[in-house]
């Protein structure tokens, strides 16, 4: 690896970078899904035990069968908020499930390019060293003949 290869390895690097912070992002987004997911289950097991508790209570006054209507509303918006939140949290990691798979495709090609251009290098050393190896032994070959035919005279 001498030249163009060489060169590249930064470029390889970085494009490998970009990637990895690609994926913890990625990864970030989808826990605090997952994380917002499971408050609203939370939020909405909360509201299915108040409900609960009202159908139980069987009857009671009016003042506080008023707040827990009201509490109950208010868990209904918080449902409603989580709901939209998620929906958010959804698209961005689609999102940046896109963005990474970019990356991820980037790096591959710079990847294959710089392997590609290694391999090359490679070669064109071997050939240069077949190259050598066959000038060697052509003037080796014809010492030797020179040899012989000096013996011979």
């Amino acid at each position: 690896m001498s030249g163009g290869s060489k060169k590249l390895r930064p470029v390889e690097r970085l494009t490998q970078q970009r990637q990895e912070r690609a994926a913890v992002e990625l990864a970030k987004a989808r826990s605090e899904l997952q994380e917002s997911q499971g408050q609203l289950e939370n939020i909405l097991h909360m509201r299915q035990d108040y409900r609960r508790r009202l159908v139980c209570e069987g009857t009671i006054e009016a003042s506080r069968l008023r707040d827990f209507h009201a509490f109950l509303c208010r868990l209904d918006e918080a449902v409603d908020q989580q709901r939209q939140g998620i929906s958010d949290q959804q698209q961005r990691v689609e999102q940046l499930h896109k963005q990474w798979l970019g990356r991820w495709a980037e790096h591959r090609r710079i990847e294959s390019v710089v392997e590609r251009r290694a391999q090359q290098e490679r070669q064109e050393q071997e050939r240069r060293e077949q190259r050598e190896l066959d000038e060697t032994a052509r003037l080796l070959f014809q010492a030797a003949q020179r040899g012989i035919a000096s013996d011979s005279e």
